[in-house]
């Protein structure tokens, strides 16, 4: 059987015919070529690529050498830049679905683990100790090892389906961020870039003799550089029309504009060149390409986008300002300065709301309009300078009471608020969608303690799992898609817009009262 190898834009340099253990791939591998599963025997990357002839006319030689009939078949005609993108992210697609399904297949054996470790440790009575000497002994270590053996093995395949699933999360990512418009804006400057130097160098061959070959090799590269130019500007210009995304350049640019640069600030311009503004800094940035500009000020006024609505430079400010305190409020730490900056933060958003300052951070959120949606872009940017304005005053060493009887309340309806009255204990497996939770009890040594830190109005309960030795646990997930598990004996305080006449609690039991619909609670733990 003759030895095959094919070569077009499509699939690449693929070799065919070959056995294992005939002695092809032995020679082969010398020359360039690689083997895998899904394709064979194959050079890497020579998809959309001109035939690497110097490896192919190698490996064919070699291969005659050996007394092998070699069959060379090559096709260089290249695909439209549409088509070649289609298959690249095909390709990208179908290996991030090879190892979501690999990490699949991990998960199963991880749980086919946990469930003949768990099998096992049934078996063993609660609190049963190993009884040496005793003639159980050697079968009941066997058994135990066994089961701590299928849990080892479980953890390790679960951080490997964790892997997997990250790596195909990667791939995804990758493949999406190719497609960014400023992404296709620095490919056209390469493309453009490599044309401008094909036609240099077909320039200086057009009238040297016996230079044909070459001349046209030139020239077809010249012709698909184009074609892709002309489809990754055609992509730039449809962005455009849907108002998508509006690059900025020449004509929406001027000297003395203030640009920002990406998250690295705002500069003055001096110049504004073909390709790329000059900067008035004697540090870097001192030239940026147009890609790189993210929003320009002039005459007072901010554009985050050429085709965007102008905002107030002031305004901008302060809404620039307030998200740099957040950000080093969320980076406290243990200092204590930073502690007290974090916690004017916190009582800025309560105090503009008109809540009490030991509310929940849930309860602030609910008043803070969904960041997806275009229409809150102006209550977002008024909120944050009235959060800036209060803090600034905190931070000045105001007193809170005067804060407050000079403050007018924000408007702004939240999207739930927590009920008023004292809430009602309940357990978590008790619970109801659209109960609020306002906190989950502590009982330590000096008493009862509510946390806020789980609070909000319930959207979803699971059903109770039992964990062995661990108890029985409960998922309880609320309307912002945040959930935690607890144990069925934990208490919680929530609120229960659904009842009407609470029920009386034995005096044993944590104060407060049971919702009217709930079954009588057990003693608290």
């Amino acid at each position: 059987m003759p030895i095959t190898i094919t070569h077009t834009h499509a699939d690449g340099t693929i070799l065919t015919g070959s056995r294992k253990g005939d002695g092809v791939w032995e020679i082969v591998k010398n020359h360039g070529f690689r083997y895998s599963r899904d394709v064979g025997i194959y050079i890497r990357g020579s998809r959309d690529q001109d035939a690497q002839r110097w490896r192919i006319d190698a490996a064919a030689n070699a291969l005659r050498e050996r007394g092998r009939e070699v069959i060379v078949d090559i096709d260089d005609t290249w695909r439209p830049a549409a088509e070649r993108e289609a298959a690249r992210s095909d390709r990208a697609e179908e290996r991030a679905d090879r190892l979501d399904e690999r990490a699949g297949l991990a998960a199963g054996r991880r749980d086919a683990r946990q469930a003949a470790a768990n099998r096992t440790l049934d078996g063993i009575p609660l609190g049963q100790p190993m009884m040496p000497g005793h003639h159980s002994y050697k079968a009941d270590r066997n058994r135990r090892e066994r089961a701590w053996n299928n849990m080892d093995r479980a953890l390790q395949e679960d951080r490997h389906a964790g892997h997997l699933a990250g790596r195909a999360a990667g791939v995804r990512a990758n493949d999406a961020a190719k497609d960014n418009p400023r992404a296709i804006m620095r490919r056209i400057e390469r493309l453009q870039a490599e044309q401008r130097q094909l036609q240099r160098t077909l320039t200086d061959i057009q009238d040297r003799p016996g230079r044909d070959s070459y001349r046209e090799r030139v020239q077809r590269d010249l012709d698909r550089i184009t074609e892709d130019i002309t489809h990754q500007q055609a992509k730039l210009a449809q962005r455009a029309a849907t108002g998508e995304f509006v690059a900025w350049g020449p004509d929406n640019l001027a000297k003395g504009d203030a640009v920002r640069v990406g998250q690295f600030g705002w500069y003055r311009v001096t110049r504004v060149n073909r390709k790329s503004v000059s900067l008035d800094s004697d540090r870097w940035p001192q030239r940026i390409t147009f890609d790189e500009i993210f929003g320009r000020r002039r005459d007072g006024l901010q554009w985050d986008a050429p085709n965007g609505e102008p905002w107030p430079v002031d305004l901008a400010v302060k809404v620039a300002r307030w998200a740099q305190h957040v950000r080093r409020a969320a980076a406290a730490g243990y200092d204590a300065e930073a502690q007290v900056h974090a916690m004017h933060v916190r009582w800025a958003q309560r105090l503009v709301h008109g809540l009490d300052l030991t509310a929940s951070d849930a309860e602030a959120r609910a008043f803070t309009p969904a960041e997806d949606d275009p229409r809150t872009v102006a209550d977002r940017r008024r909120l944050a300078a009235a959060y800036l304005g209060v803090l600034e005053r905190l931070e000045a060493g105001e007193r809170v009471p005067d804060i407050v009887a000079s403050l007018d309340v924000d408007e702004h309806e939240p999207e739930w608020r927590m009920p008023a009255g004292d809430p009602v204990d309940r357990h978590p497996q008790h619970l109801h969608e659209g109960d609020i939770i306002a906190g989950v009890w502590d009982h330590g040594p000096s008493g009862r303690t509510l946390w806020p830190y789980f609070a909000g109005p319930v959207g979803n309960v699971s059903d109770v799992e039992h964990r062995r030795e661990r108890g029985d646990w409960v998922t309880v997930t609320l309307t912002d898609t945040s959930s935690r598990e607890f144990q069925t004996h934990q208490w919680l305080a929530v609120h229960c817009p659904h009842s009407s006449e609470p029920a009386a609690r034995p005096p044993a039991e944590p104060s407060g009262a049971a919702c009217a619909e709930d079954p009588a609670p057990s003693a608290a733990t």
